[in-house]
């Protein structure tokens, strides 16, 4: 990605050609890549873990980043809008099940107390309590409108939600990979959450598709990490 002449004007209108489009193509493409790797991985160890919910993530951030590239194909409209709003529900409902995941990942590591009963209460609580309070604070009657970034035609939210749920997944899956880079000397997990946050500040870029790059690495270091801890407890 270069900023150069496949750059250009932030709007409908602008009359160049965008590259955003592309990115969410690409993107797509490769989250169904990362869908059939991660089946691979549940079949060489267990359907029956916690660690598939992984799985449903990726289900989810496909998509996502589907109706971002054909946004402008499908047109401004009652379709789009349904399908845009399905976008926000299922970021409610599926991304606080990477707190379970992270939770996962210290099992795996080996962490002693994270196997008591009463974390695992604790931390079902709290994946259910940011699912709920993201659909109280964003979800539930959500009112959207068309708007058009770096060519891509997608319906946002009216209005501004403090990022209560995302706030809380980050320092979980940072803190949980720090234990795991320490236990299990893998340090992929934190690079993975750490270029999540760093590359939607990448402004040298004119581009609105950082946060779903981010979003992409992130996965692909929690695939990995996935696989790497499934090698370890079979080998």
């Amino acid at each position: 990605m270069a900023q150069f002449s496949l750059i250009g004007d932030n709007s409908k209108e602008g009359g160049q050609w965008i590259m955003d489009p592309i990115i969410y193509v690409l993107l797509t493409i490769a989250y169904v890549i990362l869908f059939l790797l991660g089946i691979r991985t549940a079949m060489q160890h267990s359907w029956y873990s916690i660690g598939n919910i992984l799985l449903i993530v990726i289900l989810a951030l496909t998509y996502d980043n589907g109706i971002l590239a054909l946004g402008k194909y499908i047109g401004e409209g009652e379709l789009l809008r349904g399908l845009n709003e399905a976008r926000y529900w299922l970021h409610a409902l599926v991304t606080p099940l990477l707190i379970l995941l992270a939770w996962h990942f210290l099992i795996n590591a080996n962490v002693q107390w994270a196997k008591r009963k009463l974390v695992l209460g604790l931390v079902l609580a709290f994946t259910l309590g940011l699912i709920i309070i993201e659909i109280i604070t964003v979800t539930w009657d959500i009112t959207l409108k068309p708007t058009w970034v770096y060519d891509v035609l997608s319906y946002k939210k009216v209005g501004d939600a403090y990022p209560i749920m995302i706030i809380g997944v980050s320092i979980t899956l940072l803190i949980t990979s720090i234990l795991v880079w320490w236990k299990q000397k893998w340090p992929w997990y934190f690079t993975g959450v750490l270029l999540m946050g760093i590359v939607p500040m990448i402004h040298i870029f004119h581009t609105g598709a950082l946060s779903n790059i981010g979003e992409f690495i992130l996965i692909v270091a929690l695939l990995t990490t996935r696989a790497y801890q499934g090698k370890r407890k079979n080998s």
